[in-house]
């Protein structure tokens, strides 16, 4: 590099500095963990990127952005980084909270909602625990109040609802189930359907409301467990439509769910038809398993419109194993004394995994990893490319401890400066 340019790259930085608009044009294209590291550079910078109007419009202009890693909570919690570079993303912890019990219970755009056991002097209640909103990124929080639940009526799902495209306030979604009371059980002669009511808190009022009019809900419709996506909250049921709810018009809407092969399973559906249920960059995702004795798994996407679920991909298994052989799996490897020595033993008779995540980008936008934990290891597999790789080592090697875990066990990480 001559003076020439050595000085035009010098005149064009002084340029920058000296123009507060243009300065944070710049800043408003910095990645979350470059912007915050930023701030030591000058007061100009730290006074620009604290800015509340600063933080907004950045996080307005950053949405659908894919996580960053996974929280996972259980027994233990953890945290898995996407980053391959693991000096760029601190693990984000949650100390700063300084509670004596957490669960998360959803992410949602960079905001996580909780479930604390706060000392006395955040925990205004007589329960023990307090719901929470926090930023991981930022480290801000707010407690959020309990909803107005009765002897008469009950906590049956609570989820978060925020999209900074829209505004950068957030609601929390409430769903009370209201419990029936029978004088004389002999007089039920059929199976009455309790009814719901949604409950809607508002960052911006600070108070609960209620929303429409008490409604029944499919068979089974998991509450606990919605998902955030394109302005609704979805709810997963094991019938053939499911519930989701616009939060900006508070309509309950239904949405249907991928029919039964022919030959498949009769009756209602079990968890472990769809071992997945999420979301990432607006794209609201299901996994569909036939049976875990069957090589492959589909990766259905739900169109726009909520017509219908089409296949994005199917996972060969078979494909994964090549890599870790570790997920085929025979009875003859966890039951040795039983084994009889007849070629059926000698067989791949089930698939040892569980579906963490499905996550989207790569070569090609409409590109999808899906995260998976396998025996002893994370993984990620891209079924466009029929690659797969190691993310992290896993800390049991047992079949059991593998495929008990759950997508709702884990919670995306995504970078963020919404302010609470």
């Amino acid at each position: 590099m001559d003076d020439d340019d050595s000085l035009n790259q010098t005149s064009s930085a002084e340029m920058v500095e000296s123009n507060q608009d243009l300065l944070t044009q710049v800043l408003l294209y910095f990645p979350v963990k470059s912007l915050l590291k930023s701030k030591c550079v000058s007061k100009k910078w730290l006074s620009i990127i604290s800015d509340p109007q600063f933080s907004a419009k950045y996080t307005c202009l950053h949405v659908n952005i894919g996580p960053s890693g996974l929280y996972f909570y259980g027994s233990p919690f953890g945290f898995l980084n996407f980053d391959t570079n693991r000096n760029m993303l601190k693990v984000p912890s949650l100390s700063f909270l300084n509670v004596s019990g957490i669960e998360i219970l959803q992410s949602c755009n960079g905001l996580l909602l909780l479930l604390c056991s706060f000392s006395s002097q955040y925990n205004n209640n007589s329960s023990g625990f307090t719901y929470c909103v926090c930023n991981p990124t930022t480290k801000n929080f707010v407690t959020v109040p309990l909803p107005n639940a009765t002897a008469n009526r009950s906590i049956a799902g609570i989820n978060l609802a925020f999209d900074p495209s829209k505004s950068s306030c957030y609601e929390v979604i409430c769903v009370l189930m209201n419990n029936m009371q029978y004088p004389d059980l002999n007089e039920i002669e059929h199976l009455v359907s309790p009814t719901y009511q949604i409950e809607i808190f508002s960052s911006e009022t600070k108070a609960w409301t209620l929303s429409g009019d008490p409604f029944e809900a499919p068979h089974y419709t998991d509450f606990e467990h919605g998902v955030f996506c394109n302005g609704a909250i979805h709810w997963l049921s094991p019938t053939d439509v499911s519930l989701y709810f616009d939060v900006e018009t508070e309509r309950l809407e239904t949405m249907p769910m991928p029919r039964i092969q022919t030959g498949g399973p009769s009756g209602f559906w079990s968890s472990q038809r769809f071992p997945y249920f999420g979301q990432c960059s607006g794209h609201l995702h299901l996994v569909e398993v036939d049976s875990i004795s069957k090589p492959r798994f589909h990766v259905l996407e739900m169109k726009s419109d909520y017509s219908c679920w089409h296949i994005k991909y199917y996972v060969n298994l078979n494909n994964v194993a090549s890599d870790f052989p570790e997920i085929a799996r025979r009875y003859m490897d966890e039951f040795p004394n039983l084994a009889m020595n007849n070629p059926e033993d000698f067989r791949v008779q089930y698939y040892a995994y569980s579906i963490l995540s499905v996550v989207r980008g790569g070569e090609k936008e409409d590109d999808v990893e899906v995260v998976m934990l396998i025996p002893g290891k994370i993984i990620s597999h891209n079924p466009r490319l029929n690659t797969s790789r190691l993310l992290s080592s896993w800390r049991a090697n047992n079949v059991y401890d593998c495929m008990q875990y759950k997508w709702y066990h884990v919670c995306q990480y995504v970078e963020s400066l919404a302010s609470l």
